[in-house]
């Protein structure tokens, strides 16, 4: 990148980067900028340059995880079991391309989750727009993909009435012929029922569920839900 900013071939360049630590995504990408910006500096005053971006700057300037709207339809029997999706995960990309098609292409690859859909269509849809240019996060779609995922279990649950956790466990992957992907693996060491199970023991959740019910059948203004460690997963109604 700070080759082509400056008209010079790529081993013409030599930059040092002070140590970033652990982790990836963000700073996989997003330090093009400031490479650039410093390249053209040193190039001028022909003395090196060190940039250090106010943390303000810096998140002003950067991209962030892809913001992403999920569009579906979703069929399914009268007990809730999933028969056919069609969903299209549009994303907003920025300005450049950086690692969008990736990230939006590998939410495709987790937007089933842990369920299975006999009949499927899923498409990405990268959307160029003129806000700052996101970039690959740690996830890197899979987050947006089992969302989606997620949203449409929970839809299936509301219009019949259910909980959404039976919802959840009547499609699970496992059994006769409801162990292929999308993408065509095959889902093996399957072990989302025994933990599933197990939570449902351990946090005494049918219990919880309606002291929830309860409470919000006789209180007309405040409502309570069941989240897990600061993700909301579903309001019980």
């Amino acid at each position: 990148m700070v080759g082509q900013v400056l008209g010079v071939a790529s081993n013409a360049v030599t930059i040092n980067v002070r140590r970033m630590g652990g982790a990836f995504g963000g700073k996989e990408t997003q330090a093009n900028l400031f490479a650039a910006v410093a390249a053209l500096a040193a190039k001028k005053y022909r003395c090196a340059v060190k940039i250090r971006p106010d943390h303000d700057d810096d998140m002003t300037a950067t991209g962030k995880r892809h913001d992403f709207h999920v569009g579906y339809k979703v069929g399914f029997d009268d007990d809730g079991r999933i028969e056919a999706v069609d969903a299209t995960f549009s994303a907003r990309c920025g300005f450049s391309a950086d690692l969008s098609g990736p990230v939006t292409d590998r939410a495709l690859f987790h937007a089933d989750n842990c369920y299975f859909y006999p009949h499927v269509r899923l498409r990405s849809r990268p959307l160029k727009t003129n806000t700052v240019s996101n970039t690959a996060f740690r996830g890197f779609g899979g987050p947006q993909g089992m969302v989606g995922g997620e949203r449409m279990i929970e839809d299936v649950a509301y219009a019949l009435g259910k909980d959404p956790l039976d919802i959840r466990k009547l499609n699970f992957y496992g059994g006769e012929g409801r162990n292929l992907t999308p993408y065509h693996q095959t889902v093996e060491d399957n072990i989302i029922g025994r933990i599933i199970e197990e939570l449902e023991t351990s946090c005494d959740y049918s219990a919880r569920r309606e002291e929830v019910l309860a409470f919000n059948r006789k209180s007309q203004i405040i409502k309570r839900g069941i989240a897990d460690a600061g993700e909301v997963r579903h309001l019980l109604h």
